[in-house]
């Protein structure tokens, strides 16, 4: 522990001296950079502005017209010469700075003060400026030299300097900056590992004691010497060593507690980490699973007759709904699947284990019964759809008023016909129990299936004094699905909603489209459910009051076998209500055009 005390030590001593000088150092140069730049720009842009207001000086109106009166001559150059070395001083000429005589047409030199310079002068800016009759004065920073035109009857006075004493001004700035950035940089050195030694000191003693904290020792406290930023930083020290001491009692305490739950739990706990590995299993899951020795087993390795596999359930997004049934032995269980994270990441996946074996038996013998009496009702629905047949031929032969007899007659065919695919239906919903298919899929119109439904059942309302509406919110779109089946939904539905909504009662039935979907609403002012009953409301055979129930002719199936139909439509269910304010259902279906999106 000592020996990384004394690391960690010379770990912050190098990284917090070496971060103040090298901030110091960095200061220091783009200080210098900064005041040498700027230095060396104004210098330049001074020579440019004295060079300019110079010659606009000396180049005035009145001399200009002047040396425009003199080059008119035959001897113009000559007289011009003799003008321009009258002003030779008062302009700076000397082997620096040079004055030349140019054919204003032709840009060509035809005298300069330094004879050499002229045969090799070049055009620029502002002797075109010039040669178009206007005085050149622009200037030009980044240009190796400073000039000045100024047109004088047929020729150019052209004064050129080569900014060789600006250059040597400039040299000598900067010989001078890189000498202070030099002196400035060592400075910067030798007070920032004095500042650096001042603030490090104190900081590694507080470390060296912290390492006791970290050992253990919360009992031991730091002595404040200070009232700045260290002494505060001391100060939270002890009181994180109090509050941290406190903390790992509680921990430990609370692992206690869990530790002693999921011993004496029924239900099997498991807990794998992001590799697979068994990190805890409960007594109950050791005795549903059959595992004696832990030691080195893996999640592939428990659940390898199962999906998914560690890998690929450490990656599902939606792993906290998987739910799958094994079997071990005589025993069925079901297992739920949840991830747990550490440090916004994966840490690794816990496993809940359900012995169902008692559940299972009870639900196939429901299953079993709704299987026998479907069968059973199918004779008596085959009784009732003949003799309907042989009325309705019967009618036809008569004399009397056929419309209205073959119509009464056509509602019972039609509604022999109809129970008879709600029979149907039930035995289709007993085989998708067993995982066979039962649904028959066409493309219909929801909305009339609904105001259907609603006009059929508004007999049956008003016969219990209810007041039933339909209205639909929007368009639906074509929906898939199986007719008969949805029929079947709604019809429990809403004579569930006509059985218990009392006397003058209403009932509202609404359907619109939301993104993808189709939603269905039917709601009463009826008695409602308690609050307890509603998390049961769909299982099969419950009732919520059983003698009210058969006292109007519930079977305890209808919920039920709504709920399983949209279950297999790919849709959800949902009942909200409040006893004795009224009861809320609301389907809602996929349409599927999403999918189709995707496909295309």
């Amino acid at each position: 522990m000592r020996k990384n005390a004394h690391t960690d030590g010379i770990k912050i001593k190098s990284s917090i001296s070496y971060k103040i000088v090298a901030m110091f150092v960095v200061l220091t140069i783009s200080v210098i950079i900064v005041i040498g730049t700027f230095m060396i720009n104004r210098i330049d842009a001074f020579y440019h502005d004295e060079f300019k207001t110079l010659m606009k000086n000396v180049y005035n109106e009145e001399f200009c017209r002047q040396l425009a009166e003199k080059s008119g001559g035959e001897n113009g150059v000559n007289q011009l010469t003799e003008s321009v070395d009258a002003y030779s001083g008062q302009m700076g000429i000397d082997s620096f700075r040079n004055y030349y005589i140019l054919d204003i047409k032709t840009g060509k030199a035809l005298y300069g003060s330094n004879p050499e310079l002229a045969k090799t002068l070049e055009i620029t800016p502002n002797i075109i400026s010039a040669m178009s009759g206007k005085t050149g004065d622009s200037t030009e920073t980044n240009a190796s030299y400073m000039d000045f035109a100024v047109p004088v009857g047929n020729y150019i006075v052209y004064i050129k300097d080569s900014k060789v004493e600006i250059d040597s001004v400039v040299r000598n700035i900067l010989n001078i900056i890189f000498l202070s950035l030099s002196l400035g940089m060592f400075l910067s050195v030798v007070f920032g590992i004095l500042l650096s030694r001042t603030i490090i000191s104190p900081i590694s003693s507080l470390t060296r004691k912290a390492q006791k904290i970290t050992s253990g020792d919360f009992e031991f406290t730091i002595d404040v010497k200070s009232s700045d930023e260290i002494g505060l930083l001391t100060e939270t020290f002890n009181d994180m060593a109090v509050e941290l001491n406190d903390t790992l009692k509680q921990i430990q305490s609370e692992k206690d507690k869990v530790e002693t739950i999921l011993k004496h739990m029924a239900d099997g706990v498991m807990a794998f980490d992001s590799s697979g590995k068994i990190i805890h299993i409960n007594p109950a899951a050791k005795k549903l699973m059959r595992i004696h020795k832990i030691e080195n087993m893996t999640f592939d390795d428990v659940f390898s007759d199962t999906e998914p596999k560690i890998s690929q359930a450490l990656i599902s997004a939606d792993m906290s709904t998987k739910e799958r049934t094994i079997k071990r032995a005589n025993v069925e269980i079901k297992l739920y699947f949840a991830k747990f994270r550490t440090k916004e990441k994966t840490g690794g996946i816990v496993v809940v284990l359900q012995d169902i074996t008692e559940q299972q038996r009870l639900d196939n013998s429901r299953r079993e019964f709704v299987a026998n009496v479907s069968h059973e009702l199918r004779t008596p629905l085959t009784t009732i759809k003949g003799y309907a047949e042989t009325l309705l031929y019967s009618a036809e032969e008569n004399d009397f008023d056929k419309d209205n007899f073959i119509s009464f007659l056509n509602v019972i065919n039609n509604e022999s016909d109809r129970m008879t695919r709600l029979v149907k239906d039930l035995l289709v919903l007993s085989r998708l129990d067993y995982g066979k298919k039962g649904l028959k899929k066409e493309k219909f119109d929801l909305s009339a299936l609904v105001e259907s439904v609603v006009a059929k059942q508004e007999i049956n309302a008003k016969s219990a004094h209810l007041t039933l509406t339909y209205e639909p919110l929007s368009a639906l779109l074509p929906f898939e699905g199986d007719r008969d089946a949805m029929e079947q939904v709604l019809v429990n539905i809403i004579s569930n909603a006509i059985k218990y909504t009392g006397s003058d009662g209403k009932i509202y039935v609404a359907s619109g489209k939301m993104y993808d979907s189709v939603y269905i609403k039917i709601k009463d002012n009826g008695i409602g459910i308690p609050k307890e009953d509603l998390p049961h409301i769909f299982e099969r055979f419950y009732r919520v009051d059983k003698a009210r129930s058969r006292e109007k002719g519930g079977t305890g199936l209808g919920l039920a076998i709504s709920h399983d139909i949209i279950a297999a439509h790919g849709g959800s269910i949902k009942i909200n209500s409040i006893y004795g304010a009224g009861t809320e259902v609301v389907i809602i279906l996929p349409t599927g055009k999403s999918s189709k999106k995707t496909r295309k």
